[in-house]
C-alpha cells in the first residue's frame, strides 16, 4: 500500500494512521482542527504512483514552502497513491478523511470525485480542472461547492494536437487515439480530436484501454489498422503506465503525442499543453487561503498561463522521423 506522510520526512516515508477516526468530520472543516489547537493538516490523494506523481507533488510542496509552510513543523501532510487503479481511490480517500485534514489536494478529477463522494464538505483543491466536470464546480468564476483550483484545459488544445501531428508526420491520413473509457475527459478529448482530424480529411482510429494489461493490445490493434501517429488522452492510468505506452508505441513505429511535457521527457515524441507542475505549484495558494478561512466555493478557479510545446528529437530519430525545421522553430523546448 502506498502510504506516506511528511511529519518532517519526505514523501517516501511510510507510516500507519496515527490520528483518530473522525466520523462526521466532513461538516466541521476547518473548525474542528482549529478548535483543538492542531497544526494545519493537508492531505494529498492521487491516482498516480509516487514515482509518476513526484513532479507535481514536488511542485506543490515547493509552492507551500514559498508561502511559509514547512512540512512537519508548521503543518502536517499525508499522502496516498492509487498507482493507476481507480478502484483504490475511494478506500484511500476514506483513510485520509479519517485523519481529519483541513483541506485535500486532489491530483486528478477522479481523486476529487472520490473525496467529494465521501466528504461533501471537505475543501478540495485540484490543479487539473476543466469544463467536463460540472459535478465538481458550478462555474469557473463561482465554483460554489467544496472544490476549486486550477483549470488545465485550454480551449482548442486537442485540435492543436491534431494540427501538430499533421505538421510532424508527412502524408498523415490515419490518426490513432488512445482513450480510457473511464476517464473523466474521454468524451471531450475524443470529440475534439475526431472533429479536427475530419476537418483535415483524416481518419481517427480510437482504441480503448481501462487497465494496464489492455494497453499493449490496444496499441497493437491501432498499428495494425494503419495508424501513423497516436494521440494519448490525458489520463491518470496512462501517466502511471507511461513506460508501457512508450515502449509499445516505439516498437510499433508510432510517434506519440501528449498534452504533458513529462511524457516527452520520458521518451514520447511531442507534447503541447499547460505546464502541470506550475499548476500544482499555484494550487498551494488555494490551500493557503482555505487554511486561513476562505471557502473553496468563493475562490474563482484560475487558468494556467504557461502553455508549451516540447519535441524529443532523440525519439524522432529512433522512429526514423525527420521533424520539419519550421516545427522545431515553434517548439518551446527541444530534447536532443
Amino acid at each position: 500500500m502506498s502510504i506516506a506522510s511528511s511529519r518532517g520526512k519526505g514523501p517516501a516515508t511510510c507510516r500507519s494512521n496515527s490520528r483518530p477516526n473522525s466520523s462526521g468530520a466532513a461538516a466541521t472543516w476547518p473548525l474542528a482542527a482549529r478548535a483543538a489547537g492542531k497544526r494545519p493538516h493537508v492531505a494529498v490523494l492521487t491516482l498516480l504512483s509516487p514515482h509518476d506523481e513526484r513532479g507535481r507533488i514536488t511542485a506543490f510542496g515547493a509552492g507551500m514552502r514559498e508561502l511559509g509552510y514547512v512540512a512537519g513543523q508548521t503543518f502536517d501532510i499525508d499522502y496516498r497513491y492509487a498507482e493507476g487503479d481507480t478502484e483504490r481511490l475511494r478506500p484511500l480517500a476514506r483513510e485520509l478523511i479519517a485523519l481529519a485534514p483541513d483541506v485535500m489536494f486532489a491530483g486528478e478529477p477522479s481523486a476529487a470525485r472520490a473525496v467529494k463522494a465521501l466528504a461533501p464538505n471537505l475543501p478540495i483543491v485540484c490543479p487539473v480542472l476543466g469544463d467536463h466536470l460540472p459535478d465538481l464546480f458550478a462555474s469557473y468564476a463561482r465554483p460554489g461547492g467544496s472544490a476549486t483550483g486550477v483549470a488545465s484545459i485550454v480551449e482548442g488544445v486537442n485540435a492543436k494536437l491534431v494540427e501538430l501531428a499533421h505538421d510532424a508526420v508527412p502524408g498523415l491520413m490515419r490518426v490513432g487515439l488512445l482513450v480510457n473509457p473511464a476517464g473523466a475527459n474521454r468524451a471531450l478529448v475524443e470529440g475534439q480530436v475526431v472533429a479536427a482530424a475530419r476537418a483535415r480529411g483524416m481518419t481517427t482510429l480510437a482504441e480503448e484501454a481501462s487497465r494496464s494489461d489492455a494497453l499493449a493490445p490496444a496499441l497493437d490493434r491501432m498499428a495494425k489498422a494503419g495508424a501513423q501517429v497516436v494521440i494519448v488522452q490525458p489520463n491518470g492510468l496512462f501517466i502511471n503506465q507511461r513506460s508501457t505506452i512508450l515502449r509499445q508505441a516505439l516498437a510499433a513505429g508510432l510517434p506519440t503525442i501528449f498534452d504533458d511535457r513529462g511524457a516527452v521527457e520520458a521518451g514520447g515524441f511531442m507534447s503541447y499543453g499547460v505546464n502541470q507542475a506550475e499548476g500544482s505549484r499555484h494550487a498551494a495558494a488555494f490551500v493557503d487561503k482555505i487554511l486561513k478561512g476562505a471557502k473553496p466555493g468563493d475562490l474563482p478557479i484560475e487558468f494556467s498561463t504557461k502553455i508549451e510545446m516540447v519535441i524529443n528529437l532523440k525519439t524522432a530519430k529512433a522512429l526514423g522521423l525527420t521533424v520539419p525545421p519550421t516545427l522545431i522553430a515553434r517548439a518551446d523546448e527541444v530534447i536532443e
